[in-house]
């Protein structure tokens, strides 16, 4: 990750791991100017120290300066120049670091359906990478510390600790994302009758009619509950709980030995054709696959 000149190359995690069992590496580097590159992994990168250009493969040159930090996807071009004292911490890593049935991926995307399918699944435009944040208040770096002494130490349980801590910048960078893209009206408190809406379908989700019940049952009209939803959510209230119920039946192929149909029943959906058609549409996978995924994930950290 030094000084080259060469452009269009490509740098590789065989010849910056130290470890033959290595599936992450964190370091410290006084960067030079580098030309455009791309990598076979994933990077997060924190600048400590600094500024310099970061330039992407879509031309955009964007300063960068000390608390700044971001992650390039796997293959994207880039490149930094007008380096002036520039430091950085790296923490180059694989997807098996988050989950071992992620080997191959070549997506961050992809790794966020997977593993974070709760915010994917409400947020999927907002994938957190080849875009800079900013660590105001020091809660980056203080988890890219730890990972930098997880990986230099390497006590038992290093990997499970640098994934978490991982996990938690991803879930820090997504709620900036959301925060970034609210009006003030998105943080204001929802009204009574929205708030008793949502805590409702939370409950009754697998309820055929429910949100005619829950009109019928606070005496509602539904044409005022669907608007006042809309408005105040930003989601149709059919959205909403189709939001829940597939939360829900990720939770159940994951952990039970129900059977797809039994499921998608559970979770309010009797047609199983059309169950299995949302489910792929919204997660781009079958019921099935998810399982298997989800099956293999708990089978590797049993073992570990």
């Amino acid at each position: 990750m030094g000084g080259e000149n060469q452009i269009g190359y490509t740098i590789t995690f065989e010849e910056n791991k130290k470890e033959r069992e290595d599936q992450f590496v964190v370091s410290f580097y006084a960067q030079e100017d580098i030309g455009s590159h791309r990598h076979d992994f994933f990077e997060l990168a924190y600048v400590t120290g600094g500024r310099a250009e970061h330039v992407l493969d879509d031309g955009v040159q964007i300063p960068v300066r000390q608390g700044d930090y971001f992650i390039i996807d796997y293959g994207t071009m880039h490149q930094y120049s007008g380096s002036r004292d520039f430091t950085l911490i790296n923490c180059l890593f694989l997807p098996e670091v988050i989950d071992q049935t992620l080997a191959g991926t070549e997506s961050f995307a992809d790794i966020l359906r997977v593993s974070m399918v709760r915010y994917y699944r409400r947020f999927p435009e907002l994938v957190p990478v080849n875009r800079i944040f900013h660590d105001g208040d020091g809660k980056i770096l203080s988890c890219i510390e730890k990972m930098k002494w997880e990986y230099e130490h390497r006590e038992i349980g290093y990997q499970e600790m640098f994934r978490c801590h991982l996990t938690e910048i991803l879930i820090r960078m997504v709620r900036n994302i959301v925060a970034e893209r609210q009006t003030p009206a998105d943080k204001m408190n929802y009204s009574g009758p929205v708030r008793d809406a949502v805590a409702y379908l939370g409950k009754h989700y697998a309820r055929q009619s429910v949100i005619g019940d829950f009109c019928e049952a606070y005496h509602y009209s539904r044409q005022y509950i669907s608007r006042r939803f809309h408005q105040e959510t930003g989601r149709t209230a059919m959205q909403y709980l189709q939001d829940i119920r597939l939360e829900k039946s990720c939770e159940l192929l994951a952990g039970s030995d129900l059977q797809v149909q039994e499921i998608a029943a559970a979770v309010g959906y009797e047609d199983l054709k059309y169950f299995g058609m949302l489910f792929k549409r919204v997660l781009n996978m079958t019921p099935g696959a998810y399982r298997r995924l989800a099956n293999g994930a708990a089978d590797v950290s049993r073992v570990r």
